[in-house]
C-alpha cells in the first residue's frame, strides 16, 4: 500500500477523492514547496530494508549506511527532484516497530529538504506498525479498495498510479485482487489524456508458482489495451532490469541492500519525464560497477 509523507516544512497537502471513487489524488501543486524542484524529476528506490539497529549488517551489507549514501547523492541533485518514490520493502524483514523508527529518522533529511516521499509497502512491511510510527501517513476516510490503499500522484507530464500488492507480512508472493484491478481500470479511464506510470512492489511473473505478483496476467490484460499506460515500475526481485511487454516498459528497480545475483548492482534511479519518454539514469552505490552511469531513454508507445 502506498504511503505519502509530505515535506516537514508543509504539513498539509491536498488529498481529494475523485468523484469516481478513484482513491487519494495528490497534485504536485499542493505540496511543491521548493522553487528549485523540477516537477519532472523523480528519485526511484526499492527494497531499502531498514532495520531497527542502524548499525546492523545482513549478508555483509549495511542497509542504513547504503540508504544514507543514496540519500546524500540524490539530495545533492540540481535541480531537486519533485519527489522520492520507494516501491516497497521499506522495513527490514518483518516490519517491526523499531524498523519504522529508523525509517522515520532516515526520512527526516529528505523531508527537511522540502521533498515529499511516496512509499508502497512490500511483503516485508507491516501496515499498522508503519502508521503507528508515522500517523500522518494513515489515509483518512473509507478506502476505495477494501483492505488496500491505492492512490494517484498527478504531475505535469504523467500520472503515477501507486498500487498495493502486499498480501501479508513476511510472505513472499503478492496480489492486487479483483477489486483493486477494477479501481485501476476506472482511474485510468478517468485520466486517459496523460501518460500513466504504474508502481507496485511485486514483480510481474505469470508462472504458476510465482514468488512475484500472483495476478500478473490479469494486470497486464488490463494495462495493454489502455494506450496511456507507458510503464510499470516494481522491485521485490532485487534486480536492475528493463523489458517491454505490449510496448509497456517494465522497469525492475534495484535494491540498496543484498542481491540474489552477485552480478546485480545496488543503487537508485534518477528519472526525468519528457513529453514522449522517461529518461532513467542509474546510480550504483559501487561506482566501479559496470551498470553505474547507465542511461536509458524509454520512449512512450503510441
Amino acid at each position: 500500500m502506498p504511503v505519502h509523507v509530505p515535506p516537514i516544512s508543509r504539513r498539509q497537502f491536498l488529498a481529494a477523492a475523485a468523484a469516481t471513487g478513484a482513491g487519494l489524488v495528490f497534485s504536485q501543486r499542493s505540496w511543491a514547496v521548493d522553487d528549485r524542484a523540477d516537477p519532472d524529476r523523480w528519485v526511484l528506490l526499492a527494497d531499502t530494508h531498514l532495520p531497527e539497529d542502524a548499525e546492523r549488517r545482513h549478508n555483509e551489507i549495511h542497509p542504513v549506511g547504503n540508504y544514507r549514501q543514496a540519500r546524500a547523492e540524490f539530495l545533492s541533485l540540481e535541480p531537486r527532484p519533485a519527489g522520492v518514490i520507494t516501491a516497497g520493502d521499506v522495513a527490514f524483514l518483518e516490519g517491526l516497530p523499531g524498523d519504522y523508527r529508523t525509517v522515520v529518522n532516515e526520512l527526516a533529511p529528505i523531508r527537511q529538504a522540502g521533498i515529499p516521499v511516496h512509499m508502497s509497502l512490500g511483503n516485508h512491511d507491516h501496515r499498522e506498525n508503519f502508521w503507528t510510527a508515522l500517523p500522518a501517513a494513515r489515509p483518512a476516510g473509507t478506502p476505495s479498495v477494501a483492505d488496500k490503499h491505492v492512490s494517484i500522484i498527478e504531475s505535469p507530464r504523467a500520472n503515477w498510479f501507486l498500487l498495493d500488492s502486499l498480501e501479508k507480512t513476511n510472505y513472499t508472493p503478492g496480489t492486487l485482487g479483483e477489486e483493486q484491478l477494477r479501481w485501476l481500470a476506472t482511474a485510468l479511464g478517468a485520466r486517459a489524456d496523460k501518460p500513466a506510470l504504474v508502481v507496485m512492489h511485486h514483480n510481474p511473473d505469470p508462472t504458476p508458482n510465482t514468488s512475484g505478483l500472483r495476478d500478473t496476467a490479469q494486470l497486464l490484460d488490463l494495462l495493454a489495451p489502455r494506450k496511456q499506460v507507458k510503464a510499470l515500475f516494481y522491485g521485490h526481485s532485487h534486480r536492475w532490469n528493463l523489458e517491454q511487454v505490449e510496448g509497456i516498459h517494465l522497469v525492475n528497480l534495484p535494491t540498496l541492500v543484498w542481491v540474489f545475483d552477485q552480478k546485480q548492482p545496488r543503487g537508485w534511479v534518477d528519472a526525468r519525464l519528457k513529453d514522449d519518454r522517461i529518461t532513467l539514469h542509474f546510480n550504483a552505490l559501487d561506482r566501479q560497477h559496470a551498470a553505474h552511469g547507465q542511461t536509458a531513454d524509454l520512449t512512450w508507445r503510441a
